[in-house]
């Protein structure tokens, strides 16, 4: 008779050490879970960390640079009417280094206007139907910086003159 008050009450012991290791292994799966997670976290953290570092660097750069395209167009300028060798050396070793930070100038003349990087400041009557909608003048010349735009073309584009103007209505 033993035996029998003996099995139940082991049984009883068994079902509740089972019951504690599951328990307990679940607990173990939630704390490995919440390990993962929270190196999860720490690395995005450190990636984020360093793209605001990456940022801030950029930011700072594109502000010296933002603060150095008037001058550069003025020595532009100066260097166009002059025509002097030595400014020539000078306005080119200048571009180049700029060139070395990720500037770039954005070329738009003969180009279909573009919204994205260029400014319509005029229209200019052209003769040529295949200049319409292109740009015909550059007032202001404009820049990307690291493939982003940081100052806009500002253009004159050629809009239909009076001769084809008249062709088209004789066309139509």
């Amino acid at each position: 008779m033993t035996k029998k008050t003996d099995s139940p009450m082991k049984n009883t012991e068994d079902d509740t050490i089972a019951a504690d290791l599951e328990q307990l292994e679940q607990s173990l799966q939630k704390a490995r879970e919440s390990e993962l997670r929270a190196m999860a976290d720490y690395h995005n953290l450190v990636r984020r960390t360093q793209d605001d570092r990456l940022k801030m660097v950029k930011l700072a750069g594109r502000s010296v640079i933002e603060s150095i395209l008037q001058p550069l167009e003025h020595l532009y300028l100066a260097k166009e009417q002059l025509n002097d060798q030595g400014l020539n050396m000078v306005y080119q070793q200048f571009t180049q280094a700029l060139e070395a930070e990720g500037l770039e100038e954005i070329k738009c003349l003969g180009k279909d206007f573009d919204p994205v990087t260029m400014e319509v400041v005029d229209k200019q009557k052209v003769e040529d139907q295949k200049q319409v909608g292109k740009v015909v003048k550059v007032v202001q010349r404009g820049y990307r910086l690291n493939g982003e735009v940081i100052r806009h073309a500002r253009v004159v584009i050629g809009e239909i003159g009076e001769g084809e103007e008249k062709k088209q209505s004789v066309n139509n």
